[in-house]
């Protein structure tokens, strides 16, 4: 709709300076308000106060709040469109207040500078909810066999390998092999993270 209004709004500035040479600036002031985007560039306008608006603060705390939330959660959590959403979350970004990672299939944003890159991993991984059962299995029942922890997640043993090897990598949790059996365990001095980011997550 901006862009409509800007081109009409050319249009009319130089339709104007052909058709009145009496008062071109009169006429050409009166339309800048409309063409003022094209001067600017339709995006985003460096603003001094980036929080100058309810839908862009809502998101924003809303961001704060729930670490790792990704745009479908966001829009379903705030009731609002994804274009909104979109345009606010590219905004705040570049203002430097959110940041973003990509994990998976999901875009998971941050608020700039609370979180270093491999806790923005763990919380992302921990918003998976298969991924969070595991940890917090462990977190009670301390290690588990393959078998049992698929068996107490209802899962197949090839997907729990898959989300084994995800937290391993994050190195949230380890393995321990005796023979044909393997049980799992969280990582050495990794449960008060494991406690704080499930907090954050829950």
């Amino acid at each position: 709709m901006t862009v409509v209004f800007s081109i009409i709004a050319v249009a009319k500035l130089r339709d104007d300076s052909v058709r009145s040479s009496e008062f071109p600036s009169v006429r050409s002031a009166a339309a800048l308000p409309f063409s003022a985007p094209l001067v600017v560039g339709i995006g985003f306008v460096r603003d001094s106060n980036p929080l100058n608006q309810s839908t862009r603060v809502m998101i924003y705390e809303y961001v704060k709040d729930n670490p790792g939330t990704h745009l479908r959660g966001l829009c379903s959590a705030l009731g609002i469109s994804v274009g909104v959403a979109q345009y606010h979350l590219q905004f705040l970004t570049k203002a430097g207040l959110l940041c973003s990672r990509r994990y998976g299939r999901y875009r998971r944003y941050f608020e700039s500078g609370k979180f270093d890159g491999k806790a923005m991993k763990t919380i992302s991984l921990l918003r998976h909810g298969t991924a969070r059962r595991i940890v917090s299995m462990l977190l009670e029942a301390q290690i588990l066999s393959h078998k049992g922890l698929a068996a107490k997640l209802g899962i197949s043993s090839q997907a729990l390998t898959w989300q084994v090897n995800r937290l391993k990598g994050a190195g949230l949790i380890d393995c321990a092999t005796k023979g044909v059996k393997t049980r799992y365990l969280l990582a050495e001095g990794s449960a008060a993270e494991v406690r704080r980011y499930l907090d954050l997550v829950s």
